[in-house]
């Protein structure tokens, strides 16, 4: 239960700190609003850093689905553990998002775009091709998860963890996250885009759920294709 309920609180604060970040730069009246990429991808590097420094001790800090189905299918997580862990990071993301919106409640009346409005939860495609936004998110999940599983096999020094894996999103979001905002990771994606779906925000547009399986597809390819890779590293 314990690895189950830091996976939860790794995932909401991955989330409330990315979905944070994006608020702070793109709604209108933020003291932060003009944040350009580099401030989005900064955040969101950190947030990871943070949710799998204080995830990580517990439950090996996951905090993603496409990572725990991926080291599950290759052998390397127990797979009756796999339900109850991506529960918790779809439970956590929702709970993270739903605190976002709570945290910036006066904002979305002021801001009137409202793809800024559902950016703020989810990402979207910068230019609308399927099978160029799902390749997107398989070449970049793919380097992630390969990161991973390098750092859970003993190749990385576990005591710089979190920066490693902060390391490798900063990386991948500077280096590929142009093309799809990188989602990565569909606790990250669908359960914020679910949250959106269902809060009152005012003007709130489609959730573009017809674009939302590609965050969710996309990752878990990426994910087994990156494990399977790092086999190779020993």
């Amino acid at each position: 239960m314990e690895a189950f309920l830091a996976e939860f609180l790794g995932t909401l604060l991955l989330v409330l700190l990315t979905d944070g970040t994006v608020a702070t730069a793109r709604l209108t009246r933020s003291h932060g609003t003009g944040g350009n990429w580099l401030t989005i991808v900064i955040g969101s590097a950190i947030a990871v850093v943070v949710a799998v420094g204080i995830s990580g001790p517990v439950s090996g800090g996951h905090v993603n689905p496409a990572i725990t189905v991926a080291l599950a299918l290759w052998g390397d997580f127990p797979t009756d553990r796999v339900a109850g862990y991506l529960l918790a990071q779809l439970a956590g993301g929702f709970a993270g998002a739903v605190l976002v919106w709570l945290a910036f409640w006066r904002h979305w009346q002021l801001t009137d775009d409202p793809d800024v409005k559902r950016g703020v939860f989810c990402t979207a495609p910068a230019v609308r091709s399927w099978p160029a936004n799902l390749l997107s998110e398989v070449i970049g999940t793919a380097v992630l998860a390969a990161g991973v599983a390098t750092l859970l096999r003993g190749l990385v020094p576990g005591t710089i963890a979190p920066w490693w894996v902060g390391g490798l999103v900063l990386a991948i979001g500077l280096a590929l996250g142009g093309t799809t905002g990188f989602a990565l990771n569909p606790a990250r994606d669908a359960a914020p885009r679910l949250a959106y779906t269902l809060l009152p925000i005012p003007g709130r547009g489609d959730p573009d759920w017809r674009y939302g399986w590609i965050p969710i597809v996309g990752p878990t390819i990426g994910g087994l294709a990156g494990v399977w890779l790092s086999t190779f590293l020993g």
